[in-house]
């Protein structure tokens, strides 16, 4: 961006130091070479494509100065980056590929036998700045390590280490556990991870796990599952099919491979390698599949081939290491997407058994709920008040005195708030999130989509068969219209997310929402 656009538009100082010589050198560069043709590479589709909506939407820059290294063989330039160039391709499992890249060999002058995508960018650019880790290498069509290490030690390249990373809040410590963890480098019997900057924790159950993901996103935003790849994408072709299958729940592959990560059902699908390398999750909800297990004898990691059903990142590989190498790489890879959090659940049992040695496991037992007696209440500084729905109709929430209420501990992470409250919840009608007289933590309502959440409401026509009042707690949908550029609901449907079939839905027409009212969102079972 610098070198497209004004000088003015910058703050060097923020340089520190480094402030003159840097706007020196922008100066130099722009005055050498006026027309500057320049472009980012991207190996990755899907990561191009989300790129390609980035630049549209930042001044000076624009979608066009993305790339794929085949339009790469178009024009020469004169500087080229390549981000995770890793990822660049040599001629080998390359599928319905192999014709295009055939073409930008011969196009290039180049023996298609021997040449990679590197050599592409390399020709045809006059710098070339590539981002390189070989420990991202994920498949056998990625340029070999030898070519990079020849150029590593050629005299016109320089070679700059980055020091360290800004995703991931655990630091280049967290990097480096996870690096000795996936080696089988650590002591056995050693601590388990531990940091007040990052949450990684291991779960009992794929639900629970995607549960906990689901909270996160509601909190963060950006919070997706990611599988290794050993379960077969039967969801491609059969829609109502699921591919992932579990003893709690069931999964679907990503139905898309384009920018997944945003995509409008993500949050409901599972990723995998190649639909999230390059992307930043704020949590990140990892299954460990059947393809690798752990020999305890030998203190390693070993790989179950036929387990394994990424057909382009096994075919050809005759070496058992070199695949369970890329089949590490992929888990090194997407256990370092998280920026706030990882969330692990392991379907092998040897693995688990040598995981849960390093990764906390979370206690999945209720903790009992901790009532005040109300000579220590200071509400909303170390109490929350707890509801009773029965006896709250027609005036929810109108705290008189202490008296009026019970109030319980909230337990940690959350901090008392006037926002927060509590009620236990009777009944099986939202019994696959809500365990019948569970204790429930919810935040007021105070404006915003609701759509898909479970929430708590009130209606004066509302008799719940659970609840037996004016009040239910149910998934919220609705449908609108708009008329005279005012919307209105047309009808708002309340789910119960219940194993029980008899619970229906409740369906409340237009002429029945003028005395709903939605009271809260709900946040966890606590």
């Amino acid at each position: 961006k610098m070198l497209f656009t004004d000088q003015a538009d910058f703050n060097f100082t923020e340089f520190g130091d480094d402030e003159t010589e840097f706007e020196y050198l922008i100066t130099s560069i722009k005055f050498q070479i006026p027309n500057l043709k320049m472009a980012l590479v991207v190996p990755m589709a899907s990561f191009r494509g989300t790129l390609k909506k980035v630049f549209r939407n930042i001044k000076g820059l624009n979608a066009a100065m993305v790339i794929g290294p085949a339009e790469v063989t178009r024009e020469h330039f004169d500087i080229l980056i390549v981000d995770e160039s890793h990822r660049l391709r040599r001629r080998q499992n390359l599928g319905a590929y192999y014709g295009a890249f055939d073409q930008a060999c011969q196009k290039l002058g180049l023996n298609k036998n021997i040449c990679s995508e590197l050599d592409w960018v390399l020709l045809q650019s006059n710098k070339t700045v590539l981002f390189y880790d070989e420990g991202q290498s994920i498949k056998p069509s990625d340029a070999r390590k030898t070519e990079f290490d020849s150029l590593k030690f050629s005299a016109y390249t320089r070679n700059i280490k980055l020091q360290s990373q800004f995703r991931v809040r655990g630091g280049n410590a967290y990097v480096a556990f996870i690096e000795d963890l996936l080696n089988c480098n650590l002591k056995p019997g050693g601590n388990k991870y531990n940091s007040k900057d990052y949450e990684l924790e291991m779960f009992h159950s794929v639900k629970e796990m995607y549960e906990q993901i689901k909270l996160r996103n509601e909190e963060h935003g950006l919070s997706r599952l990611i599988a290794g790849y050993s379960w077969e994408w039967i969801s491609k072709k059969d829609k109502n099919a699921y591919d992932l299958q579990f003893a709690d729940i069931q999964l679907k592959w990503n139905s898309t491979s384009n920018d997944w990560i945003n995509g409008e059902n993500s949050l409901n699908e599972v990723g995998c390698i190649h639909t999230t390398q390059g992307y930043d999750l704020n949590y990140a909800g990892v299954i460990f599949g059947h393809e690798i297990t752990y020999d305890k004898s030998n203190n390693e990691i070993v790989i179950l081939k036929e387990n394994y059903f990424d057909k382009n990142g096994k075919q050809s590989i005759s070496d058992p290491q070199e695949l369970k190498d890329f089949i590490i790489n992929i888990y090194k890879t997407i256990m370092l997407r998280g920026i706030r959090g990882t969330y692990v659940y392991v379907c092998d049992p040897a693995l688990r058994e040598y995981l849960v040695q390093y990764i906390p496991l979370v206690d999945n037992k209720k903790a009992e709920v901790e009532f005040r007696p109300h000579s220590k209440v200071i509400p909303f500084e170390n109490s929350i008040p707890l509801y009773d729905l029965k006896a709250s109709a027609g005036d929810f929430g109108q705290i008189q005195s202490v008296q009026d209420v019970e109030w319980i501990k909230l337990p940690a992470p959350y901090k008392p708030s006037r926002e927060l409250f509590a009620c236990k919840i009777i009944g099986e009608s939202m019994n696959k999130v809500i365990p019948n007289g569970s204790y429930c933590l919810f935040r007021k309502y105070s404006g915003g989509s609701r759509n898909g959440k479970i929430v708590m409401v009130e209606h004066t026509n509302i008799q719940d068969s659970d609840f037996g009042s004016c009040y239910t707690v149910k998934e919220y949908h609705s449908k609108k219209n708009m008329e005279n550029d005012q919307w209105s609901h047309d009808s708002i449907i309340l789910k119960p997310l219940s194993t029980d079939s008899a619970y229906q839905e409740l369906c409340l027409q237009e002429d029945n929402t003028l005395n709903f009212k939605v009271i809260g969102v709900f946040e966890c079972v606590l």
